[in-house]
């Protein structure tokens, strides 16, 4: 079933712009949700791939996205995903697993779930897959990772470096401690991890306390990517106007965490510490074989 809400992004110009595909997972009560479209090279995926903070209903910009059949959801995603091996385009493409929900989020009855997706991957593995989540239990899926190596990265969500913050404006969700700690065990056994401060919540005073705030994202993250709660235009602004989160940032008088540049101080404080963060990641298993002889 497509879901007629969806917003098509910016498509590249033919024959002048080159394109990767990218495909979404994600899983809700009534079954998976498998989307795809091209995205134009040169963009940061992540201004559109970003986990979604709980009862965000924003649904990720997509070409098309299919709900699959929730009475066998898993053989449908693996017929999506053979017909894409038999086509020769798997592995070139980015699958995201976790946008609009988290596929890693014990409460939910995802994990499971999850779990299956991943032993998924392993048989018709695309050329990156990117599993993003706030939850510790991820450390479990750690073989995995190890059998996928460089076609696998995690994205952990970590808005704030304060715990009452996080109790404050996002309860429910993990300590900020024990993401961290998930992020370093990755890392350690060789895992890409970026950690998503999206969008930024209050770390103490917005600008003398930004660089404490980046020290610990940089000794924690191979990359990191920041943004705002908004970009300022009508569509999102009307968005979180009446959020829970904004409401509460209005009674606490954070103001600065409600506007557009409300990411600035923490992106010039990592850019002084560790600018390459900041950097899309490189994959060269995704560059067609055809570019990759040329440049030879």
């Amino acid at each position: 079933m497509t879901d007629g809400n969806v917003r098509e992004l910016p498509q590249p110009i033919q024959g002048k712009k080159e394109f990767s595909i990218c495909y979404t997972v994600d899983s809700f009560a009534d079954g998976i949700a498998f989307g795809q479209h091209r995205m134009e090279k040169g963009l940061d995926p992540r201004d559109y791939y970003f986990l979604h903070l709980p009862n965000d209903t924003e649904v990720v910009q997509l070409r098309s996205r299919y709900v699959l059949n929730p009475r066998n959801p898993f053989a449908e995603l693996e017929a999506h995903l053979t017909r894409l091996a038999r086509q020769g385009v798997l592995r070139s493409s980015t699958v995201y697993l976790g946008t609009s929900t988290d596929p890693f989020f014990p409460f939910e009855g995802k994990f499971d779930s999850s779990m299956k997706f991943l032993q998924l991957f392993q048989k018709y593995t695309p050329g990156l897959l990117v599993v993003q989540t706030r939850s510790p239990l991820i450390v479990i899926a750690m073989p995995v990772f190890k059998k996928l190596g460089v076609q696998a990265a995690v994205t952990i969500g970590i808005e704030t470096n304060q715990e009452e913050v996080v109790e404050r404006y996002t309860p429910g969700l993990p300590r900020v401690g024990e993401r961290l700690k998930t992020a370093a065990a990755l890392r350690k056994l060789g895992v890409e991890v970026t950690l998503q401060v999206c969008p930024v919540l209050p770390y103490g005073d917005w600008r003398a306390d930004a660089h404490s705030f980046a020290e610990l994202l940089a000794a924690h993250a191979d990359y990191i990517y920041v943004r705002s709660i908004t970009d300022g235009s009508e569509r999102v602004e009307k968005k979180i106007r009446n959020s829970t989160l904004s409401r509460r940032l209005v009674e606490d008088r954070k103001f600065h965490y409600l506007r557009p540049d409300s990411a600035n101080p923490l992106i010039t404080a990592i850019e002084k510490i560790a600018p390459e963060k900041l950097r899309i990641p490189a994959r060269a298993q995704l560059e067609p074989k055809q570019m990759q002889m040329f440049v030879a």
